[in-house]
């Protein structure tokens, strides 16, 4: 199911359960949460968690909603002003407090609202975005998620801010030829975005996308990634991982040899300087590839990272060895 592109469109797939936890907001001047015109409004500042950043609020209203995975919403919103967004930004998205919807409200969320006009807010990553939209894939799993899920067309939102690096603005492509994207859950969703991005710049090098999901019913944009590469056959693949079936993406050597194994551009062309990987998702799977990535001899800047939930969870050092092994021993090409 290719998704849509109407311009003034927002499409807010939203991953509900994560970020939430990630930023903190201070209380402000209220904007006036009935207000129906679409505008920007510069008396209202919320503040990340230790005081700034700094942002402004913008109206947009919800156009659709829309299941694009088990347990997955995507939720269309229209918007009259230019954001500048870019698959990977954070922004606040704000959403009215609707109590007879999301009764299983939780204390913080309503007391978060409570000082906010009425209004639940959390951070979330673009997905995609156009001069007038941008997407945020999400995860239905909370009062929050819930109260965008079962939204109705016309039901006014708002967001602001503009955070992170996006994806495609971390990868040093001058330098690099492959370029590998693993996700966990909705984190796919920025990888979408930055995909189809860099298959409109004939410069930008081969991109692989792992995307790992628990179940095969909760995969995401299946139809339209197949479509893609096959019509990328050169530039693009991708592969999911059903972890219920085949164990976490780093549990096995086998598991990790299939990133490794470099199909559009082949290893023993390239050396540990060649690759960027960004990983996004799960705070578990990021730490065990960033510190595996690490542990190989990757540089640095060739790692970028964006972690989602699961923040405690240390990783298994089992898995950061298979790692560092597999990834040192395909890449073994002296680095210049």
């Amino acid at each position: 199911m290719k998704p849509s592109t109407q311009l003034c469109k927002i499409i807010l797939a939203f991953k509900l359960c994560h970020l939430s936890n990630s930023f903190g907001f201070m209380p402000g001047n209220q904007l006036s949460s009935r207000s129906p015109s679409l505008q920007r409004n510069s008396a209202h500042v919320l503040r990340a968690e230790g005081g700034p950043p700094q942002y402004d609020k913008t109206y947009g209203k919800i156009a659709t909603v829309e299941t694009v995975g088990l347990g997955s919403a995507m939720i269309h919103v229209e918007c009259d002003e230019p954001t500048g967004y870019q698959p990977g930004h954070v922004l606040a998205l704000e959403i009215e407090h609707n109590k007879d919807e999301t009764s299983d409200t939780n204390a913080k969320n309503s007391q978060d609202a409570a000082n906010n006009g009425g209004w639940m807010r959390g951070p979330y990553t673009i997905s995609r975005a156009t001069e007038n939209s941008f997407d945020v894939l999400m995860r239905v799993v909370g009062d929050k998620s819930k109260t965008f899920s079962l939204a109705s067309t016309g039901t006014s939102v708002r967001f602001g801010g503009k955070f992170h690096t996006p994806i495609i603005d971390g990868i040093q492509k001058d330098s690099t030829k492959r370029v590998v994207l693993l996700s966990t859950g909705v984190g796919v969703g920025p990888c979408v975005g930055a995909i189809e991005d860099a298959l409109k710049d004939t410069s930008f090098p081969p991109i692989e996308l792992y995307a790992s999901y628990k179940t095969k019913e909760e995969v995401v944009y299946s139809e339209y990634l197949d479509g893609m590469a096959a019509n990328h056959a050169t530039k693009f693949l991708w592969k999911p991982f059903i972890t219920s079936d085949t164990g976490r993406v780093s549990a096995t050597v086998d598991n990790v040899k299939i990133v490794a194994g470099a199909p559009l551009s082949p290893s023993n062309d390239l050396s540990l300087t060649d690759t960027h990987y960004h990983l996004i998702g799960n705070a578990q799977m990021v730490k065990e590839w960033k510190s595996g990535l690490e542990k190989a001899g990757v540089p640095d800047e060739k790692v970028t990272v964006e972690s989602y939930f699961n923040a405690k969870m240390a990783p298994n050092q089992d898995a950061i060895d298979n790692i560092s092994t597999v990834i040192a021993a395909s890449f073994s090409k002296v680095i210049a």
